[in-house]
C-alpha cells in the first residue's frame, strides 16, 4: 500500500495560507449571509484585492461550522428553497479581531504587468508603448468605474451601519489611489519607452561567451526585491 504523508494540523488561531476564512469572517461580519450570499458578495468586493478561487467558499464555510466559528440557521422561504444563513459564533468574532489587531504585511503581488514589463524586450519595438497604453486606459477605466462606486458609498454613510460603510469607504479610496497610480506610473513607462533609442543589435553580431558575461545576473543585477527585514510587521506594534 502506498503510505501518505500526514499533513500538520493547522491551529484555528492561525491565519489561512490563502486568507479566504478571514476574508469570509470579516463579510459576516457585516451581516449574516446565506453561502450564495457570501460567494456573491466575496466575488464583488473582495476576490480583487484578496484572491482565493470561489470554488473554495463552501468548503471552507463547512469546515469554519466545524470549528465552532459560525452558526447556521435554517431560514423558511414561501414559493422558495429554505436556505441556510451563517452567522459569527463568539469565537468567530473573536479570532476575526484578532486577526485584524496584527500588522498588516507588505502586499504579496501576482503582478503581471511588472512581470510583462520585465520581459518585453522579447516583443517586437513597435509593440511595447502600445502594450503599455492598453494597461494605461484599462486602468484608467477601473478607477473611473472605482469613482462612480465611491459617491454611491459616500450616500451610505449614515444609519446602523454607517461606522462600517465608512471604513468601506476608505479601503476603497486606498484601492482606487492604488489604481491611479498603476495608471500615472505606466503612463510614464510608455512615454521613456518612446523616447528611448532602438536598442536593437546590429546585423550579423555574434552573441559569444564574453558579451553574456554582463548577463549572468541581469534580473535586478541579483538583488532581492523582496521586502527587507525591517520592512516586515513588528507583532508588538
Amino acid at each position: 500500500m502506498r503510505k501518505t504523508k500526514a499533513r500538520a494540523k493547522t491551529s484555528v488561531t492561525e491565519p489561512t495560507r490563502n486568507g479566504l476564512r478571514e476574508a469570509l469572517l470579516g463579510l459576516l461580519a457585516i451581516r449574516p449571509m446565506s453561502g450564495y450570499d457570501l460567494s456573491r458578495s466575496y466575488q464583488r468586493a473582495l476576490q480583487q484585492i484578496w484572491y482565493a478561487p470561489l470554488g473554495q467558499i463552501y468548503p471552507t464555510v463547512r469546515k469554519m461550522q466545524q470549528e465552532g466559528l459560525l452558526n447556521v440557521a435554517i431560514e423558511v422561504q414561501r414559493d422558495r428553497p429554505n436556505r441556510k444563513v451563517y452567522r459569527l459564533t463568539p469565537e468567530g468574532k473573536r479570532l476575526l479581531v484578532s486577526w485584524l489587531s496584527q500588522p498588516a504585511t507588505l502586499p504579496n503581488m501576482h503582478h503581471e504587468f511588472i512581470h510583462k514589463l520585465f520581459l518585453l524586450n522579447h516583443v517586437d519595438v513597435k509593440r511595447r508603448a502600445v502594450l503599455v497604453d492598453g494597461y494605461v486606459a484599462r486602468c484608467k477605466t477601473w478607477a473611473s468605474e472605482l469613482r462612480i462606486i465611491e459617491k454611491r458609498l459616500n450616500a451610505s454613510l449614515s444609519g446602523p451601519h454607517a461606522e462600517s460603510a465608512w471604513h468601506q469607504l476608505l479601503s476603497l479610496q486606498h484601492l482606487r489611489r492604488i489604481v491611479e497610480c498603476e495608471a500615472l506610473s505606466a503612463q510614464q513607462i510608455a512615454s521613456d519607452i518612446r523616447a528611448r533609442p532602438n536598442p536593437r543589435r546590429g546585423r550579423g553580431q555574434t552573441i559569444t561567451r564574453r558579451s553574456l558575461k554582463p548577463l549572468e545576473k541581469a534580473a535586478f543585477a541579483g538583488l532581492s526585491l523582496s521586502p527587507a527585514a525591517g520592512a516586515k510587521p513588528d507583532a508588538n506594534a
